[in-house]
């Protein structure tokens, strides 16, 4: 029995570490941005399209690869290249035309085009608001990396408030049909969280009001919880615990933007309803 709180430690320590190195590759990739930031935005795209067609795959309704992937990374970038709105027409248009063609052609299913679809639109799609965050350029501010470091901020101590207020003294469960560790105290200490540092980052970075930082942070909180619990109820259809092994301690890089993903198109309409840009 005295050997059981070695894996244990060793675990936690794994986690930790694992997560310290991920969070500094991307906030290196943030602060560098341009090019670099893409183009890590889009692997990151790339594997988490990978791990949602293992999990579509769980639910008989595998995404053929050759449409998901590129679609999916073309949605990414679609800020970077010049004409936005016609990459996203194109990006949607071919996925259309080519995969009901490939589907045809190939016998495959309904149900692999429709999940590689919307695979991409939920990966793909919502992560390339990022791109669009960083080169947010309104009229005399020089936004970008402040407009991602508010939400993103928001979305950490978020995470990390549920976790340790969860832990300490979680007792009523929050939502258990889809993540039974997730209590209602660790999800308002989330949410208070979320909304402190929105309220006082919002008004230091981006030169709103205190009062629009904690909306900003009541919706960040919101819509990270709502996401995690999405990606949850899509691994506990499939009966999977992670969306892959990819990161020592944390599963796959889906568990870890799982929150984020759905963080990046309602912060960026909430910046356009405020007249931010």
């Amino acid at each position: 029995g005295a050997a059981s709180p070695a894996p244990a430690t060793t675990r936690v320590a794994v986690r930790w570490i694992s997560g310290i190195v991920l969070l500094l590759l991307a906030a290196a990739a943030v602060a560098v941005g341009g090019s670099l930031f893409v183009a890590v935005l889009a692997a990151a795209a790339a594997i988490g399209a990978w791990e949602f067609a293992g999990l579509a795959g769980r639910l008989d309704a595998r995404p053929p690869l050759w449409l998901l992937m590129p679609l999916t990374v073309w949605l990414t970038i679609r800020y970077a290249v010049p004409g936005a709105p016609p990459a996203l027409d194109i990006a949607f248009g071919v996925g259309l035309v080519a995969g009901l063609v490939g589907l045809v052609v190939s016998g495959s299913s309904w149900r692999g085009w429709m999940a590689a679809m919307a695979g991409a639109v939920y990966v793909g799609f919502s992560l390339g608001f990022y791109v669009a965050l960083l080169n947010w350029r309104p009229s005399d501010h020089g936004f970008g990396i402040e407009a991602i470091a508010v939400p993103v901020a928001a979305v950490i101590l978020c995470d990390t408030g549920a976790y340790i207020v969860g832990s300490a003294i979680g007792r009523h469960q929050f939502f258990p049909q889809l993540s039974p560790r997730k209590s209602v105290e660790g999800s308002v200490a989330g949410l208070f969280a979320a909304i402190a540092v929105a309220a006082i980052l919002g008004p230091l970075l981006l030169g709103i009001t205190p009062w629009l930082g904690a909306v900003e942070g009541l919706l960040v909180a919101v819509v990270a919880q709502a996401g995690d619990l999405a990606e949850s109820a899509l691994k506990r259809q499939g009966g999977a615990k992670d969306s892959s092994s990819l990161i020592p301690g944390h599963g796959g890089l889906l568990d870890r933007l799982d929150s984020l993903v759905l963080v990046a198109p309602a912060v960026y309409c909430f910046y356009r309803l405020i007249s931010l840009g």
